[in-house]
């Protein structure tokens, strides 16, 4: 039997001379905005509801529901990848990262930009208001484009060895990139309109460029290098091209449907054409379950870290659930000429929120991140904890999927406690993830300054075989 090493997993050795990106500052960005306002509302929103807190009514209730959306994808899952990516990018390219002066921009921009509209969206119409919005909108758009620019110049140069990992990361700059002009064009309707919150299929547009379009596509990028290497599946490389390719195409062609929807009543082709971008986007993440073999036996992974390579496992099973949900809507809406309803559009996006990206942030970060590398040497007596949060994450995506796949036959205010239980179990096991993250970052900084302070270079520890 096997194992693999640690720095296998994504972990090749970095260019010599690189400049090591500080991602655990972005970690510690993604977690502080996901606890202290995405995951807190995502309990509090569905409460809100079902014990009737006023909330200043179903509008104002609609707005808090966009910010939760933003500090979730942008927040906790926009940082968290724009971290790992600034530490993957220069040893899966073997170059050095491309316009390093820009990334001490992106966490003040980004993160500047979701203070500001989570503050200001909620307010009443005034000056305070729009310009707040107006300077989010802004931010997002330099950060968003600083990021394209790092990601671009160094994956697509012509000395990168990215291989088919550069695609996805290419194309997900570009969908950050994306996202963040809808956004802006979005906000300049908000202010122009007097709206209190952007209309549904434009919102649609904007979280389905920066779920699949951005986030899964780093994260299939990630996948399709890492994990099959722990599978024993061969890392292929036209597949993961064609399939980065394919979700690019089914994003694109649902976001046109979306946006041009949004400004005047679609055609038949053009909803059509957006079920088309939805099926596609389903056949992309059954795709990438095959090419990683996430579901796949092995027998590669090193005992000490089995039980965290199920929050993995777990990750593409929901993604398999997401790949069926699309492709099941999609065609029966493709059928029908009609556009995919709220409950179903919601299914999709949740299962992915939950089941996938929260599940995926988790596992994989246990795996690679060396924080977590140096926790399996102190903390060996953790199985038990793992299994309990892989098992409260796993509940939360069902309990969140529930109420969407009740669809129409549950409008009762009751459908809201599943998701407010979701929202619970969730919010738990990050809080738990995160305090394992600090625990552990300070223990190994406390040991570096006390190596340091009795004359000893400190050596970067052997890495146990994942």
């Amino acid at each position: 039997m096997t194992s693999i090493p640690l720095r296998s997993v994504a972990q090749e050795e970095p260019h010599p001379g690189h400049y090591e990106a500080p991602y655990n500052l972005f970690i510690a960005a993604s977690l502080a905005l996901g606890l202290g306002g995405g995951f807190l509302l995502s309990i509090l929103l569905p409460l809100a509801r079902t014990l009737d807190w006023g909330w200043g009514g179903t509008q104002r209730w609609l707005v808090f529901v966009q910010v939760h959306g933003q500090l979730q994808l942008i927040g906790f899952g926009g940082l968290f990848v724009i971290g790992k990516a600034l530490r993957l990018m220069p040893r899966v390219s073997g170059r050095t990262l491309a316009f390093r002066s820009l990334i001490p921009l992106l966490i003040p921009a980004i993160g500047g930009y979701l203070i500001l509209r989570s503050f200001a969206q909620p307010l009443d119409d005034g000056a305070l208001r729009d310009a707040a919005l107006a300077v989010s909108a802004a931010l997002l758009l330099f950060g968003a484009t600083a990021f394209a620019a790092i990601v671009w110049g160094t994956m697509l140069h012509r000395e990168s060895r990215a291989e088919a990992t550069g695609y996805f990361f290419a194309l997900g700059a570009g969908g950050a990139l994306a996202s963040a002009a809808i956004n802006a064009v979005q906000t300049y309707q908000l202010l122009s309109d007097s709206l209190a919150a952007a209309p549904v299929l434009r919102q649609s547009a904007l979280v389905f460029v920066e779920l699949f379009g951005f986030l899964v596509m780093f994260v299939a990028g990630v996948g399709t290098r890492a994990v099959p290497s722990l599978t024993g599946r061969p890392r292929l490389q036209v597949a993961p091209r064609v399939a980065s390719l394919v979700l690019t195409a089914g994003v694109a062609l649902f976001t046109a449907y979306a946006l041009i929807a949004a400004e005047r009543l679609p055609s038949e082709t053009l909803i059509r054409m957006g079920d088309a971008g939805i099926i596609l986007t389903g056949v992309a993440f059954a795709m990438v379950v095959w090419i990683t073999g996430g579901l796949a036996p092995s027998s590669r992974v090193a005992p000490a870290s089995r039980v965290q390579f199920w929050f993995v496992r777990s990750a593409y099973g929901w993604m398999l659930v997401a790949a069926a949900l699309s492709v099941w809507y999609g065609a029966r809406a493709f059928a029908d000429g009609r556009p995919l309803d709220q409950f179903e559009f919601d299914a999709v996006r949740h299962v992915f929120t939950v089941g996938v990206l929260t599940m995926m942030i988790v596992g994989m970060a246990m795996l690679i991140i060396p924080e977590f590398a140096g926790r399996r040497l102190q903390h060996r007596d953790e199985r038990w904890l793992h299994i309990v949060m892989i098992v409260a994450l796993n509940l939360a995506a069902a309990l969140r999927l529930w109420p969407a796949l009740e669809g129409i036959d549950w409008l009762e205010d009751t459908r809201y406690w599943p998701i407010a239980i979701s929202g619970m179990l969730a919010s738990g096991v990050v809080a738990v993830f995160a305090a394992m993250f600090a625990q552990s970052w300070w223990e190994q900084r406390d040991r570096s300054w006390s190596a340091r302070a009795a004359g000893i270079e400190p050596v970067t520890p052997v890495r146990q075989n994942p």
